[in-house]
Parts: C-alpha cells; structure tokens; sequence
C-alpha cells in the first residue's frame, strides 16, 4: 500500500538524515513563522518521480507542470483544498501523469537523494 511504502521510505531516510527543513515562512495572515520539517521519504519519492516525469514528459509539459505546482501548493497551504482553482490544476496535473510509470533506483547518503537509475 501507499501508506507501507512510505512508511518504509521513512525509515531508511531517516537513517541517512534526508529531508530535513529548517524553513522561515511568510504566513497567509501576514504574520513570520519559522518551521522545522522532516519529509524523509516524501523527499525520496519526490526524487524518484521527478526522475522518472523527466523521462516520461516531454519538454513542454515538464515546464508547464513545474510552473503549476507553486500555485497548487500555496493554494493547499493556505487551505483552499475543496476551491475550483485547485480542482482545474489537478486535473491538468493528473492528465500530464498519464504516462508517467517505471522504475527508479535511488540512492541515498548523507542527507542527499540521488537518482542510480531509471527504466
């Protein structure tokens, strides 16, 4: 399941000191907010997809999604989850997904993910 997978990815970054986050965020309601973060293995699955969307989407899209995905997730960070704006871009993210499927080797060593591979 989704939920074991990243579970286990959890651990095996948490060994290696992967995706840790000290952020300073400026808040939706105008206020300064420092953050500690820790996405081990959403760290490593993000690498991994990103590997594999730089083989699977061409050029255009590539760039198009990477312009999209700030939007997105300011617009779930500042809790508009359920807004139409959300919902458009998730529906062009998941059709640029359409393709997207293989297999990622990563490797992963003080605090840094790097990909091995992909097929």
């Amino acid at each position: 399941s989704p939920a074991t997978i990243l579970t286990k990815l959890n651990e095996l970054g948490r060994k290696h000191g992967i995706g840790r986050l000290d952020l300073l965020e400026n808040r939706f309601v105008g206020m300064k907010s420092r953050g500690i973060y820790e996405t081990p293995g959403g760290t490593i699955l993000l690498t991994a997809h990103r590997g594999m969307e730089s083989i699977t989407l061409d050029r255009g899209a590539g760039h198009l999604k990477d312009e999209l995905m700030p939007r997105y997730a300011e617009l779930i960070y500042n809790g508009f989850w359920w807004s139409p704006e959300r919902e458009m871009l998730q529906a062009a993210i998941d059709h640029s997904q359409r393709f997207v499927t293989g297999e990622v080797k990563v490797k992963l060593y003080k605090g840094g993910v790097h990909e091995g591979g992909r097929r």
